[in-house]
């Protein structure tokens, strides 16, 4: 139903950038196992009773996220919201940690993969956010506050289904109170799920707390854990039937709460139904955890309800076997586009991600365009990490809009080779001056750690004579000039002969790619050859380009590749 608005005047304000929303909401659930008020036998039935709910009434296009709350970190995020349920699942039994029952609480609670860090300027790997936790009402109580207004701006009905043994403090108590409040504003009800077992269950008294918040919220508390089947029906039947009301407002950007309520005519029904609505908040005045879900929206949502202008285009290249500053990630920088789609004020933020989906790298950094005047620029960062498989962001974002832009790609880091040649991807170049090279670098150094090198220098390449080529793609019959680097551990490197040949996928043949070697530089035993060749005459497609290096005097190789798209 849709009501008419009255007519009202609207001061001028300059809004943050609209939120594109899906035409239809899926279903969003948000697990919460509660290691601080837990035991062990209680956080191994909250796994299975999220199992449970997971096989049997989880849709395919449900969104699902997976938080935990322990100490001394707080509120910990594992998995933001994803369709990807199998990930979800795989995640669940990775969670490690030794719940506890204590009457104290710390003085500080940390958010884990959130962003003080990065909206300081400070470094961190995870980066943490701390935040303060008093006394009164225990720590849970300040981070469900939190996490609800960092919420308010994803839309749709966010489930919550917290594990605990009681949130702790007095209901009765303000700070409780307005945590119901904000969940219940946020969209955020609340089902709680009491995981008392045997003689404690006994022995401890009714837990108001739980089933307080549940009450407050609009979702639905179950006193026994024991029962997942029910409590997944349940849950399922709660968020299942609704009815959706749609109605125009008129809204400023102050941040400031609507009331809400909903009736029915017909006798016999109880309504459940959000309390109310926030206006949205410039960008500015967003909290810390709402800046740091909005970055995670962008560098790990599958979808995003923030206002993504475009995308801009990375590489990451392993190029050392040592442990520090092994891993080089080069983004090139539109400018012009830039400065229309996102604006001149940003702060770049660069986030790498392991397999697990912690943060393993992260720095920040603030650039204003304004005054940029080339054509070409690149943004790179030099980082140290350890074998195995990484997901790099490269986040572009405006300080007073919010509005971003994202780069995307991934790392494969070789173990270290202690003996024999080991060859790392090609940097592929062209000829062409006037590029524009900005180098992240760490606030502070490490303790005994090296300065981070500039990219001529991992390169051995003059770059005001080149830039490098950060899309696949390149042209038929061009020239291409390619970086290579060989380390050569327990080898002399003296006759390292340097081949390539790319793979027509079609046919499955090899195609040689003749090289000409333009120069040689040996340091640390570390050969880096600056090579040329011509792309061949194919059909446009995406070839394997492979660079093999053989030691002829023992018959040793090394292989390493890359994809490209023969335009």
């Amino acid at each position: 139903h849709f009501l008419p608005v009255p007519e009202v005047i609207l001061k001028e304000t300059k809004p943050s950038p609209a939120r594109r929303v899906p035409s239809l909401l899926n279903r969003k659930f948000i697990f919460l196992l509660d290691y601080k008020n837990n035991d062990l036998e209680g956080i191994a039935k909250s796994r299975k009773a999220i199992l449970q709910f997971m096989n049997n009434q989880v849709q395919q296009t449900d969104e699902v996220a997976l938080f935990s709350f322990r100490s001394p970190w707080g509120l910990v995020l594992h998995e933001y919201l994803t369709s990807d349920h199998q990930r979800i699942r795989e995640t669940l039994k990775k969670i490690i940690g030794i719940p506890e029952i204590s009457e104290g609480w710390g003085s500080y609670l940390i958010f884990g993969h959130s962003g003080e860090d990065i909206t300081s300027g400070r470094i961190a790997v995870p980066i943490d956010l701390m935040i303060k936790s008093p006394s009164v009402g225990g720590g849970l109580v300040y981070c469900l506050r939190d996490l609800a207004k960092a919420l308010r701006s994803v839309p749709g009905q966010k489930n919550i289904i917290l594990f605990s043994r009681g949130i702790g403090g007095d209901v009765r108590d303000p700070e409780f109170l307005e945590m119901c409040r904000v969940l219940a504003t946020a969209n955020c009800p609340v089902f709680s799920i009491n995981t008392v077992t045997g003689m404690e269950k006994i022995r401890i008294l009714a837990e108001d707390s739980l089933e307080n918040v549940s009450a407050l919220t609009g979702g639905k508390y179950f006193p026994d854990v024991n029962y997942e089947s029910k409590i997944a029906a349940d849950i399922q039947t709660a968020t299942s039937n609704y009815y959706v009301l749609g109605y125009s407002i008129a809204s400023n950007w102050d941040g400031k709460f609507h009331d809400i309520k909903v009736e029915v005519q017909k006798p016999g029904f109880k309504v459940y139904a959000q309390r109310g609505y926030f206006n949205p908040l410039p960008f500015p005045r967003l909290s810390t955890v709402e800046k740091h879900l909005h970055l995670l929206e962008l560098a790990l949502g599958e979808k995003t309800y923030s206002d993504l202008r475009m995308d801009f285009s990375m590489i990451a290249l392993p190029f050392s076997n040592d442990k520090e500053s092994n891993t080089v990630l080069i983004s090139e920088i539109p400018v012009q586009r830039i400065r229309e789609a996102v604006g001149n004020d940003t702060e770049l933020i660069s986030l790498v991600f392991d397999q697990n989906r912690t943060i393993v790298d992260s720095k920040r950094e603030t650039i204003n365009w304004q005054a940029n005047d080339r054509n070409k620029v690149y943004h790179y960062s030099v980082i140290s990490l350890a074998p195995g498989r990484y997901d790099c962001r490269i986040v572009l974002r405006n300080l007073e809009t919010g509005a971003s832009a994202l780069a995307s790609g991934t790392a494969g880091i070789p173990d270290r080779k202690e003996k024999g040649l080991q060859l790392f991807p090609p940097l592929l170049l062209r000829p062409e001056k006037g590029a524009l090279y900005l180098r992240a670098t760490p606030l502070e150094k490490p303790p005994g750690g090296l300065d981070t090198p500039f990219l001529m220098d991992v390169f051995s390449t003059d770059l005001n004579e080149y830039t490098p080529y950060i899309e696949k793609a390149l042209p038929q019959r061009n020239e291409v000039w390619a970086s290579v680097r060989c380390a050569f551990a327990g080898n002399s490197g003296g006759g390292i002969r340097l081949t390539a040949f790319l793979v027509d996928q079609t046919t499955a043949e090899r195609v040689a790619i003749p090289l000409t070697i333009v120069s040689e530089k040996e340091k640390n035993n570390v050969k880096t050859y600056l090579v040329r060749f011509r792309v061949p005459e194919l059909e446009p497609d995406e070839y394997p380009l492979y660079f093999i290096a053989e030691d002829p005097g023992s018959g040793e190789t090394s292989v390493v590749g890359c994809d490209f798209v023969i335009q």
